[in-house]
C-alpha cells in the first residue's frame, strides 16, 4: 500500500508539473545568471570526465551481475517490432492494468532556414479517467529557443481516435496520420496554434517505423525520419519551412518510470541512414543503451545492448546541476560500424515542479561516420536530443 501511495504521488507530481491553467506563452530571454553559468562555469573537463568515466565502469560492472539474473530494470533488452497505423492511435488507460497512466504524441523537425520546432499532445489518466490534456509548441531559431507555449484543455474539448492517429482539440484537427493511397508512404498533418504561435506541418515518412517496450513504458517510433514542409507563424511573421522531422508515441508510461534516474535520447541522420538511440539510466552512473538503424525506403536493424558504447562528456554546471554537453556513441558489429560525437550547440532547460524533475532539450552538432555492410557515410548533422532527470541522485 505504501508503494502504491508513493507511485501515485509521483504520478500526480508528473501531471501537475507539466501543465498550467490556460495558456502559457512567453518570449525567451536568458538571464544574466544563466549566461554566466553556461559560459564561465565549465568544470575541469579532464579531471571530472575521467572520474565519472572510471566510476561508471565500476558501477556498470556491479549492475551487470543483476542484469544477468534478468527481470525488472536490470534485464531490459529492446526488441523492436513492425508497427501498424493503429499503434499510433489513442491507447487510453485501463484501470485493470494500472491506476495511473501517461501517453503522448511527440513531433520535432529541423528546417533548412535555421528554424526548428517541437510539438506534442500529452494525456494523463488516473483510475481509468483522463484527467489532463496538454498541448505544447516550442520554436527555435539558430538552435536558440524563441517561443515556448503550452496549454491545458478541458476534457470535453478533446477527442482522440482509438483506431487511427487522429486528435482534435476544440473541434480542430491537431494530428492526423494516414497512409497515402498513391505512394504507400506514412503521412501526418499536424496543426498547433498555442499562445499566438502556430505550426502547420506535413510529414512524409522516409523510413519504416517500429515499436517496443522499455523500462519507461511502450514506445513506437512511428517516423524515424520524415520529409517535412509547411509554415510557422512566430511573432507576427509567417515563415515557410522545409526540413527533416521525427515522430514517436509513448503509452503505458506509469509512475514506475520515475524509479529510474532518467534517460538520454536522440537521433542521427546521414544521406541514407537514420539512427535513433537512447540510454535509460537506472542510476546516474549506469545506463542501458538501445540503438536502431533505419535505411531510407528500407527496413531497420536493432543493435544489441552489449555492442553499444555510450559515453557522456563536457560536463558543466548548468542550472546548478552537473549536465553533460556532449555524447559519444561507438558501435562495432560484424555488419555495422558507428562512431559519432555529438556536441551541444544550445540547451533549453525546462524545470518541472520547481526542479523536482528536470528536462534539457539539446540542439547538437553530430560528426563522425557510419558503415553498414560495405557502404560508409559521413555524419554531419544538427539534431534535437534530450536529457530527462527524474531525481537528484
Amino acid at each position: 500500500m505504501r508503494r502504491v501511495t508513493i507511485l501515485l504521488t509521483i504520478f500526480l507530481l508528473l501531471s501537475m508539473s507539466l501543465v498550467n491553467i490556460g495558456v502559457e506563452s512567453f518570449p525567451v530571454k536568458r538571464s544574466f545568471l544563466e549566461k554566466e553559468l553556461d559560459s564561465s562555469t565549465l568544470l575541469p573537463r579532464l579531471n571530472l570526465d575521467s572520474v565519472v568515466c572510471n566510476f561508471q565502469k565500476k558501477i556498470r560492472s556491479f549492475y551487470m551481475n543483476k542484469a544477468d539474473d534478468g527481470g525488472g530494470f536490470w534485464g531490459f533488452s529492446f526488441s523492436p517490432e513492425d508497427i501498424e497505423l493503429e499503434d499510433d492511435a489513442f491507447h487510453r488507460a485501463d484501470a485493470s492494468n494500472s491506476s495511473h497512466f501517461t501517453e503522448w504524441w511527440y513531433f520535432d523537425a529541423v528546417f533548412d532556414n535555421g528554424y526548428s520546432a517541437q510539438a506534442g499532445v500529452r494525456i494523463m489518466s488516473l483510475l481509468d479517467q483522463d484527467i489532463v490534456i496538454f498541448s505544447r509548441l516550442d520554436i527555435y531559431k539558430d538552435n536558440r529557443l524563441v517561443s515556448h507555449n503550452h496549454c491545458m484543455h478541458f476534457l470535453e474539448d478533446f477527442y482522440a481516435s482509438t483506431s487511427v492517429p487522429w486528435v482534435l482539440i476544440n473541434q480542430r484537427e491537431v494530428i492526423r496520420g494516414y497512409i497515402d493511397r498513391d505512394t504507400g508512404d506514412w503521412a501526418y498533418d499536424i496543426s498547433f496554434d498555442v499562445g499566438g504561435t502556430s505550426a502547420d506541418l506535413h510529414f512524409v515518412g522516409c523510413t519504416k517505423g517500429y515499436k517496443g517496450a522499455t523500462p519507461g513504458g511502450k514506445w513506437a517510433v512511428i517516423l524515424p525520419r520524415a520529409d517535412v514542409t509547411g509554415k510557422l507563424f512566430v511573432e507576427g511573421e509567417e515563415i515557410n519551412v522545409r526540413g527533416v522531422g521525427y515522430h514517436d508515441h509513448n503509452w503505458e508510461v506509469t509512475a514506475e518510470a520515475a524509479l529510474n534516474f532518467g534517460w538520454y535520447w536522440g537521433k542521427i541522420n546521414t544521406n541514407t541512414y537514420t539512427v535513433v538511440w537512447a540510454d535509460i539510466l537506472t542510476t546516474w552512473y549506469w545506463g542501458q543503451p538501445l540503438l536502431v538503424i533505419s535505411e531510407n525506403n528500407g527496413g531497420y536493424q536493432n543493435i544489441e545492448q552489449d555492442d553499444i558504447q555510450f559515453t557522456v562528456g563536457d560536463l558543466r554546471l548548468t542550472n546548478w546541476m552537473i549536465v553533460p554537453h556532449s555524447f559519444d556513441i561507438v558501435v562495432q558489429t560484424e555488419n555495422v560500424s558507428l562512431n559519432v560525437h555529438m556536441q551541444s550547440l544550445d540547451v533549453h532547460y525546462d524545470p518541472i515542479m520547481g526542479s523536482i524533475m528536470n528536462y534539457w532539450r539539446y540542439h547538437m552538432k553530430c560528426t563522425g561516420f557510419i558503415t553498414v555492410g560495405s557502404q560508409t557515410e559521413l555524419i554531419d548533422d544538427v539534431v534535437i536530443a534530450e536529457f530527462l532527470r527524474f531525481r537528484p541522485y
